[in-house]
């Protein structure tokens, strides 16, 4: 009675604390969190893989503003594949190209290769400039210009793309012609966007540091857009002073109703608009791209000059 009695006790008493008995019980709780552990590990992994795969599949960016390091418009690509493989390009030379990408952008295209391809193009309207598929066509093409003046000077004909209803008159074709001019001065290029002699006509001219823009050396083993710098500044700089100005002015010399949006307007009505907004509405305006952001810090820097006189 008493064995079978100690025998209850010791069942109901649970795992003894004596022997090697607790160390087999350790290894297998051990042993069985390392199985699982494994597993979750794996799943883990495959989510994040999952994501990171997805991101990869996002469109390319549109515009030049918008490219990174990882990712470039299709005309940059395009255009920029044409000319990789020369050691001798100079960086004045790239940024040149950098700029005819802007203009292809702005609705300009060079001469020649308007009278080539323009049964393929489609219309661009007054009120507005970027046509995607113009874009990719066009850059498929070389960029022709002349190179003068021992290599530092860099002289392109362009021609302003409209609806393909506009008059081919000789005087309407003068209007919508211009011609690009970009001259080495130091380590500056200059940048003038000029009318047909025809017209009397201001140009518009910009001077753009070649350093900021291209770097002197290319980086191995790397696509040839490592080596450009701030293109959403290159891009601004260049559709606010030169190539949107340009276009503006022949279209208004040919009588075309311009309809522009708020990033059409001329530079000094930004200011009448935004000193009636208060700091949380200008921090709201700021989000919507690049350029009402700039023009929301320069009125903020300017009212705090204000307060401080």
């Amino acid at each position: 009675m008493s064995e079978a009695k100690s025998e209850i006790q010791a069942v109901t008493a649970g795992p003894s604390t004596t022997g090697d008995q607790p160390e087999q019980n350790e290894q297998q709780v051990v042993a069985t969190k390392d199985t699982k552990a494994p597993d979750q590990v794996t799943k883990k992994k495959q989510r994040q893989r999952l994501v990171s795969e997805k991101s990869i599949q996002e469109p390319n960016p549109l515009i030049l503003e918008h490219a990174n390091l990882d990712s470039v418009p299709q005309h940059m690509e395009k255009l920029m594949r044409q000319y990789q493989d020369d050691p001798k390009l100079p960086a004045a030379e790239w940024l040149n190209l950098l700029i005819y990408l802007i203009a292809l952008e702005c609705g300009f295209v060079e001469e020649e290769t308007y009278a080539q391809k323009r049964h393929l193009l489609q219309p661009v309207p007054s009120f507005s400039s970027f046509h995607a598929l113009n874009v990719r066509l066009l850059s498929e093409q070389p960029a022709k210009y002349e190179v003068c003046f021992n290599n530092t000077a860099y002289s392109m004909r362009l021609r302003t793309l409209l609806d393909k209803h506009t008059s081919e008159e000789a005087s309407v074709v003068a209007a919508l012609q211009s011609r690009l001019m970009a001259i080495t001065l130091g380590d500056q290029l200059m940048v003038t966007l000029s009318p047909a002699p025809l017209f009397k006509q201001p140009g518009y001219s910009i001077s753009l540091p070649i350093g900021r823009y291209v770097l002197n050396i290319h980086p191995k083993n790397k696509p040839i857009y490592h080596r450009f710098r701030k293109l959403d500044e290159l891009s601004y700089q260049l559709k606010q002073h030169v190539f949107q100005p340009m276009r503006s002015q022949q279209l208004m010399q040919m009588e075309q109703k311009l309809q522009p949006s708020l990033l059409g307007l001329p530079y000094e009505l930004y200011h009448e608009i935004f000193r009636y907004l208060d700091k949380k509405q200008l921090n709201v305006v700021a989000k919507v791209n690049r350029q009402l952001q700039l023009y929301s810090k320069e009125i903020e820097r300017k009212r705090l000059q204000g307060g401080r006189n």
